[in-house]
């Protein structure tokens, strides 16, 4: 598995968290964060791209694209294509957004890639009906970001869930559910991350910890570590 960190795991922005964690860890594989791409977000990543990009020579770099996708975060992606490696996207979250939902996402991946667009599972009914639209995209249907954390927030062992799309999984999600929220911390005692952790050991591709504090991020990495998977980063 190919461990990686949200770019949010201290405070500041994607740069200074960039700089922490070259600093004080050696985790080298992050997930840049783009949850929303507003005014704010563009005039903070026009001061940054250039020190983020130089830092692909150090990090290895995923992106998550903003909920939900429109033909207008096109410059965004265009900005990052040539060294961010791949991208999550969220489904839309209603019917109505389902057609220009699908025309973006074709048209970034006919202009960056087919294979480097991956759908995750929200809320299963949006990721349900995307994923039958998207079967039939000229393109063929897009790699999947399997969210176990969802699936068990939505009351789904996601054990058979994730096995049955196995095939089509590049990046996988784990944060824990305390029974009310989600995205928060977990030590690998809790019986979802048993039952999963067949499948994470031979997994090889993203597995992202979407978790956004260092110190909640470190149990979930020494679980991982102790399956044979993580051993990146955490400092003395």
């Amino acid at each position: 598995m190919k461990l990686s960190v949200p770019s949010y795991v201290v405070p500041g922005t994607w740069l200074e968290n960039l700089r922490w964690l070259r600093s004080e860890t050696s985790q080298r594989r992050v997930e840049l964060l783009f949850f929303m791409y507003d005014d704010d977000t563009r005039a903070i990543l026009r001061d940054e791209l250039d020190g983020i990009r130089a830092l692909a020579s150090e990090f290895e770099y995923s992106a998550h694209l903003p909920d939900a996708l429109l033909a207008a975060h096109a410059p965004l992606v265009d900005s990052l294509a040539g060294w961010v490696d791949s991208f999550v996207v969220h489904p839309p979250r209603t019917e109505e957004g389902l057609e220009p939902f699908c025309d973006a996402l074709d048209g970034l991946r006919r202009k960056h890639g087919a294979d480097r667009f991956f759908l995750e599972n929200t809320a299963l009914e949006p990721f349900m009906r995307a994923d039958a639209a998207l079967a039939g995209s000229a393109l063929g249907p897009p790699p999947l970001c399997a969210d176990a954390g969802h699936l068990v927030a939505a009351g789904l062992d996601p054990v058979p869930w994730i096995e049955a799309r196995a095939g089509r999984i590049r990046e996988l999600h784990l944060h824990g559910f305390d029974g009310t929220r989600d995205h928060v911390a977990f030590d690998g005692s809790e019986a979802w991350f048993g039952a999963l952790s067949p499948f994470l050991k031979r997994f090889d591709g993203i597995v992202q910890l979407e978790l956004f504090s260092w110190r909640e991020l470190l149990p979930g990495m020494r679980a991982l570590e102790s399956i044979g998977g993580g051993g990146n980063g955490a400092p003395a």
